[in-house]
């Protein structure tokens, strides 16, 4: 092999190594992003978790002071009452209702909240949230307990379920299967029952969706 031949293959060996070099700098550099934006969402992530955390545990002090103007603010008003199972809450509140075609303004919600808060038993929040610990959220999407009373034909059940920027909060009463087994010869024994309160994070704060009633 002459002397030019060699230095010809010789450059065409150093440059396939540099293009190695490179194509691998590029790979490693990818993979740096990649792995820095997963990094970035996840702590955007939990950032919201937290946030969330701190709006359910406001909301928790606001049921508990069963505190009107405190609880109104996680509802946009006007509010449509297709956004809750609302049928006959009082006699006044349902002509009004009607009478603006379904939509309930700030000032009708806060004038009726009791007759609200009695026809929701929105007294269940304040078992939920005794049910179950809002924190555990933070590593959590789901939790749930069960309240079962010896010799009851009812128990009742708590579940606060997240997805994504969505909360829901449910509370009801099942039929106690230990109590059913007991008493074979009852048809019925428990008036079964649940409510599920869908809120969105939005804005720094918790924003109601959609209320929905079972049994």
């Amino acid at each position: 092999m002459n002397k030019f031949a060699y230095f010809i293959l010789l450059l065409l060996a150093v440059s396939a190594g540099c293009n190695q070099e490179s194509g691998a700098g590029k790979n490693g550099s990818e993979t740096a992003k990649n792995n820095g934006t997963r990094a970035q969402n996840d702590t955007s992530l939990a950032a919201k978790r937290i946030l969330m955390i701190a709006e359910l545990k406001k909301m928790q002090q606001a049921f508990i002071a069963k505190d009107v103007n405190q609880i109104e603010k996680y509802f946009d008003f006007p509010l449509a009452d297709s956004t809750m199972s609302m049928f006959d809450v009082n006699e006044e509140f349902d002509q009004v209702r009607k009478g603006n075609g379904g939509i309930i303004s700030r000032a009708l919600f806060i004038k009726n909240f009791n007759d609200i808060y009695d026809y929701f038993q929105m007294g269940g929040f304040n078992d939920l949230f005794k049910a179950v610990n809002i924190a555990e959220l933070k590593d959590k999407t789901r939790l749930e307990n069960e309240s079962h009373v010896e010799d009851e034909g009812c128990y009742s059940f708590y579940v606060v379920q997240v997805d994504g920027d969505t909360v829901s909060l449910q509370y009801g009463t099942n039929s106690d299967p230990k109590y059913r087994e007991a008493h074979p010869d009852q048809e019925e024994v428990c008036g079964e029952s649940a409510q599920q309160w869908t809120f969105k994070l939005e804005g720094g704060r918790l924003r109601f969706i959609k209320e929905t009633t079972a049994g």
